[in-house]
């Protein structure tokens, strides 16, 4: 009875979640060893091997993901004849296998090894060259770190691929790797979950889309607060910055007009009607107009507070005066009784 033997590999499915085996390659008593092409390796494909004990006793040994073992099996005939056609040609299911050449010692001059070790060098240089560039992003991105709490999800993506198109990560596995720098501790669990579900080696349009189911702003509260943010107190110019960039926030293709509009409905009556619509027909031009007016909004403010201090106090004097006046009285009645 023939025998060969089989590499046998546990391996990931179609869905990643389960683990299937494969037969990798075929071996024949001389040495020479055949490749099982990937189309056909996935062990439903060989229903008659999988059958034989020696088959039975790999299927126990492996256990996790990644491991593989080359058993000797002895063939009988109607197995054998699956694998080896008449000629004693290697074959599976009638399809030519391709053999594996081996490459020996001898047969690497020391040109071709040096070229070798040469291309190996240059490998590793640009992968530790690929390690430096991503780690040091988070340094070099003009991006904060992504907040669930307090930005918003499909305005902060846009940016974080506007940035690594500029520093040409245009591979989907790279965006990947970027993305988790640029994540708080509250968002870890869902990029971990990602990495066992699809891998690093999934496609971008993957990421991108959980990304936002998970954490984009379906509510209306971020839109409500941006309209109706007004200044109360503090910079004119400040108020203005900030409500600039809750409006882009939330609509970041809102025109320089309504954008302008919507910054100054929040401003005061007494700055506003010092404005003149006709000239401030951008945020540009209104900030500068709001720098203009700065010494008399602190005036405005400090008249405002003074005067409120002031009021507290002529209160807080009058129920005084309030009180003696009623002691003062009852006083009276006492003496007169």
């Amino acid at each position: 009875m023939k025998k060969l033997q089989f590499e046998v590999e546990l391996a990931a499915d179609e869905d990643p979640k389960n683990n299937i085996l494969i037969i990798k390659s075929v071996t024949k008593e001389d040495g020479t060893t055949y490749l099982i092409p990937p189309c056909l390796q996935a062990a439903k494909h060989h229903p008659q091997l999988v059958k034989l004990p020696e088959f039975l006793k790999i299927k126990k040994t492996l256990q996790r993901r990644g491991h593989n073992r080359k058993m000797w099996m002895s063939m009988p005939s109607d197995v054998l004849a699956l694998y080896m056609d008449d000629a004693e040609n290697m074959v599976f299911n009638d399809y030519l296998l391709q053999e594996m050449t081996q490459v020996t010692s001898q047969s690497i001059t020391d040109g071709k090894l040096l070229e070798i070790l040469e291309k190996l060098s240059d490998k590793t240089k640009v992968n530790k060259e690929k390690h430096n560039k991503l780690s040091k992003l988070n340094e070099k991105f003009v991006l904060k770190k992504f907040d669930n709490k307090i930005t918003n999800a499909k305005q902060w993506l846009q940016n974080f691929e506007s940035e690594c198109t500029r520093f040409d990560l245009n591979d989907d596995t790279e965006k990947i790797s970027a993305l988790r720098l640029f994540l708080n501790d509250s968002e870890s669990d869902w990029y971990e979950s990602m990495l066992i579900k699809h891998s690093l080696n999934s496609m971008w349009q993957i990421w991108q889309a959980s990304f936002l189911n998970t954490f984009a702003d379906k509510s209306w509260s971020s839109v409500m607060y941006a309209l109706s943010f007004k200044h109360l107190n503090g910079s004119l110019l400040e108020y203005a910055l900030k409500k600039q960039r809750l409006l882009l926030e939330y609509n970041s293709d809102i025109d320089t007009r309504t954008l302008t509009d919507l910054i100054v409905i929040g401003l005061p009556t007494y700055i506003t009607s010092k404005l003149d619509r006709q000239e401030v027909t951008d945020p540009t031009l209104l900030f500068n107009a709001l720098r203009m007016h700065e010494s008399q909004n602190k005036y405005v403010q400090k008249h405002f507070t003074e005067k409120k201090s002031w009021t507290k106090t002529e209160a807080e004097y009058k129920k005084k005066n309030t009180l003696s006046n009623m002691l003062q009285d009852g006083k009276e009645k006492q003496i007169s009784l």
